[in-house]
């Protein structure tokens, strides 16, 4: 994965909240065990791992806490997620280089190539991950578009 963006799409009330800071539910090793329950995820790894996380971060879209922030290569799939699917009038979309990852500190796991059946395959997800498992580094973020619904 490399050059081009990804984006990260919030709405008003988060944008507003977070001041412009891309945010993770928690701040822990981005690792997780594996739930047999929920086997039909597919791919499951022994012991805590990063590919646990990726499998819990993005199941069934139930915002499970994890360290990663969600993004998508896809523009329109983050201006989607910036109105809350036409919910609010208006959101932000946040521009990632993908050449600053790198750089910054920042892990990607593309959801497509560790989770065989992904919760919604169109998002092309990419979750990233700080180095010390908190917000992502402004120094990533290369602009932040207004969109409207």
């Amino acid at each position: 994965m490399e050059g081009g963006f990804l984006y990260r799409g919030v709405n008003p009330e988060m944008h507003a909240a977070f001041q412009g800071e891309l945010r993770p539910k928690e701040t822990k090793p981005f690792v997780k065990s594996p739930e047999f329950g929920r086997a039909e995820w597919g791919n499951v790894f022994w012991g805590e791992t990063p590919q646990n996380a990726v499998i819990e971060h993005q199941q069934h879209q139930a915002g499970y806490p994890t360290s990663g922030v969600s993004t998508t290569p896809l523009l329109e799939r983050a201006k989607f997620y910036a109105t809350n699917g036409g919910k609010f009038p208006r959101g932000f979309v946040y521009v990632i280089g993908v050449d600053t990852l790198h750089p910054a500190g920042v892990t990607a796991y593309v959801v497509n190539e560790i989770v065989p059946m992904p919760s919604v395959p169109e998002d092309e997800e990419v979750i990233l991950v700080a180095q010390d498992f908190g917000s992502l580094p402004s120094a990533i973020v290369v602009e932040i578009i207004e969109c409207g619904a």
